[in-house]
């Protein structure tokens, strides 16, 4: 029989694995997780209530009530949800599993009208609108809208995404046209003109079997793009019409590789329950300043302040690096610089 003192011990000893363990807990965007709504808050200065949910790691997380109205979420409830984002500053999104459709899945929707829009190489885009199971009406771009009867006829549309109880619907045989291109895949293009669209300039790229695509300028000034240059892009992903999102290597970043940015500063806010809020910015070698999210050991740090970081290029988006700090926290040389 275990003695009292043994007893104690043990359940010390069991805590303190528990909490090591959530105090461990990483968050990965596209992790499907329980939550349990612990309360009902309305944000300060706004009358917009917000759900309360506590994780895995017993963090606490806002989710806006009036974007889920038709979920029927509840207080004391546990309701699963998607890590839909994490932002540079460590902030979560989530996105609560829809009632009935699921990410992926196909449907039929009743067509209620159709639509056309513009391309940005002057074509028109049909779009078809349809109506969900609660009623609402969402666009899907479609490839033709000739022996469509709104009111009458039905599409099986894919769900693609569901962000803030809006359905992303897709039709799968948009994307047949560009299925010789793969995503994470990288290819030539050639740069064939810049276009004005919809008030935004667009370098147009074209593909080794003739289909264009479009980069905005504005987020390439330091690529050195011209007219007639071949360049390298990876394909990102497809939108729900079916165009290509590309991203062009960078000039001096590659990814996956380690690199010294310049320390510029370290912000610190603190959320509504309390919790630290960070994110490191630096400078790159174009001086563009970037957001990178701390380590523990970096925001509790007395006076972080080093020359410079170093962080691993984890991806190149919209012409920028997206960093991941790699500081070796018992680098004594790092923390020597810190305390300067």
């Amino acid at each position: 029989m275990l003695s009292q003192s043994t007893f104690s011990h043990l359940c010390n000893e069991r805590g303190k694995t528990v909490r090591k363990m959530i105090s461990d807990f990483e968050y990965k965007e596209g992790q499907r997780l329980p939550f349990q709504v612990v309360n009902k808050v309305v944000m300060p200065g706004t009358d917009e209530e917000h759900f309360v949910l506590v994780g895995p790691d017993e963090r606490k997380h806002l989710l806006p009530e009036k974007d889920y109205a038709l979920y029927n979420i509840t207080v004391g409830q546990t309701i699963t949800c998607t890590v839909d984002k994490i932002n540079c500053s460590g902030k979560i999104f989530l996105e609560p599993d829809h009632p009935y459709y699921k990410p992926g899945e196909r449907y039929d929707f009743l067509v209620l009208r159709l639509s056309y829009q513009q391309t940005f190489m002057g074509g028109v885009q049909p779009i078809a609108w349809v109506r969900d199971l609660h009623g609402l009406e969402w666009p899907c771009p479609i490839d033709q809208s000739e022996g469509i009867e709104p009111g009458y006829s039905y599409l099986a549309c894919r769900v693609e995404r569901i962000r803030k109880a809006e359905l992303q619907l897709s039709l799968p045989a948009l994307n047949s046209r560009l299925s010789f291109l793969k995503k994470g895949r990288t290819y030539p293009f050639k740069l064939t003109d810049i276009k004005t669209f919809e008030g935004q300039e667009f370098f147009i790229l074209k593909d080794i079997i003739g289909n264009f695509h479009r980069l905005p300028v504005d987020n390439y000034p330091n690529h050195g793009f011209k007219i007639n240059q071949e360049i390298q892009a990876t394909i990102i992903h497809f939108d729900l019409a079916g165009e290509s999102m590309i991203e062009p290597l960078h000039p001096v970043y590659v990814p996956g590789k380690n690199y010294s940015f310049r320390f510029v500063q370290l912000e610190k806010k603190i959320d509504l329950f309390g919790k630290v809020e960070a994110a490191i910015l630096v400078e790159d070698v174009f001086g563009n300043i970037i957001k990178v999210k701390p380590d523990l050991w970096q925001i509790e740090e007395p006076n972080y302040q080093p020359d410079q970081i170093l962080c691993k290029v984890y991806k190149i988006k919209k012409g920028r690096p997206v960093l991941i700090s790699m500081e070796p926290k018992n680098d004594e040389s790092n923390l020597e610089k810190s305390k300067k």
